[in-house]
């Protein structure tokens, strides 16, 4: 017996892989399963204006089942739609799609996902969570009126946890639509806590980072750690071909801050120099220690923490409380990535 909540599951990991990489778009993950419970395809979304999860999961289904390499050198959301609906024929009528986000019904940068589902025959699909745009919604509906079967994760007993899990997929997402910014602080240290002492994140954590500062609307940095450790916060590593370096924001009590700092020769570079919490719009990123961490604690709406399975004789993190709840925990490289929200004070 088929357990949707596995694979509903199997695609909600994959697409944290990717999560913030997609803004202003929301993370979604897409797996397709065949008539004998093969997977056929694992897929998400990587980038705004580029496939979604269930567009790449059936280019990659459909190699799969054909080893027709054509499709593999489009990229364009266009191109795969149209070389699917020429090639698939019946070749997905027996199989199972299960996708974290209903569908999107518009036409935007992409074509409807839902247009395409339709087309290529799919007759079962196990959606995790409702689109809360209400411009993308309707896919659902769409579907199950031209005889797909739909089972919609938050009104099924059995899928009510996965749902749980599919929604706060949204939450970078949802915070940015409902008041025009989020605010994600990353906070990186070893097992013992200890933050001094040079790198800490494996290469694969780095790549991760740069893949969101790439995507940033503005970078926040304490002015301590400008002066400390004369950083460039560029994205230089990012694996998404980007030529995007984040502007920056520099929190500071000093008058006259030295620009001295290699991140003031980086072109096409706005810097900020503040010396209050200022309004910010867009995708936020906060890089930095305790302090800063505990200054901005209630503007933050996420914390993301990677842990190195390193230890150090330097000094701990200094003494700061604060509650968080788990929401996904994901291995990169040699760290774990602990996606964390903040939780209201009772």
């Amino acid at each position: 017996m088929v357990d949707d909540n596995f694979y509903l599951e199997l695609a909600i990991k994959e697409a944290w892989k990717t999560q913030c990489q997609t803004l202003p778009n929301p993370a979604v993950g897409a797996l397709i399963l065949d008539y004998n419970g093969k997977i056929l395809a694992l897929q998400a979304h990587q980038e705004a204006g580029k496939p979604h999860a269930e567009v790449l999961a059936l280019k990659e289904a459909y190699f799969n089942l054909t080893q027709d390499s054509t499709i593999l050198s489009l990229e364009q959301s266009t191109q795969i739609h149209e070389y699917l609906k020429q090639k698939a024929h019946t070749l997905f009528l027996n199989t199972t799609l299960y996708v974290t986000l209903e569908p999107c019904m518009h036409k935007g940068k992409t074509p409807s996902c839902a247009a395409l589902i339709e087309s290529l025959g799919i007759k079962k699909l196990i959606i995790g969570a409702k689109d809360p745009n209400p411009k993308a919604q309707g896919g659902a509906e769409y579907l199950q009126q031209r005889g797909c079967k739909i089972i919609k994760a938050w009104e099924n007993k059995g899928l009510q946890k996965s749902s749980i899990k599919a929604n706060d997929l949204l939450l970078p997402f949802n915070f940015l639509q409902k008041k025009g910014n989020f605010v994600l602080f990353k906070y990186a240290c070893r097992l013992n806590g200890s933050i001094d002492g040079g790198q800490i994140s494996s290469k694969e954590t780095q790549i991760f980072m740069h893949n969101l500062r790439c995507k940033l609307d503005e970078l926040v940095i304490s002015g301590k750690s400008v002066l400390i450790d004369n950083p460039i916060l560029d994205s230089r590593s990012n694996s998404l071909q980007s030529p995007k370096n984040p502007n920056i924001a520099i929190l500071t009590h000093q008058k006259d801050f030295p620009q001295t700092a290699p991140l003031f020769s980086i072109p096409n570079r706005q810097v900020r120099i503040l010396h209050s919490l200022s309004d910010f719009s867009g995708f936020i990123m906060c890089e930095g220690g305790t302090n800063l961490l505990q200054n901005l604690l209630p503007q933050i709406d996420m914390l993301l923490i990677f842990l190195s399975p390193t230890l150090s004789t330097y000094d701990l993190a200094p003494h700061f409380n604060a509650s968080f709840k788990l929401l996904h925990s994901q291995p990169i490289g040699n760290d774990l990535a602990l996606w964390l929200l903040p939780k209201e004070e009772s």
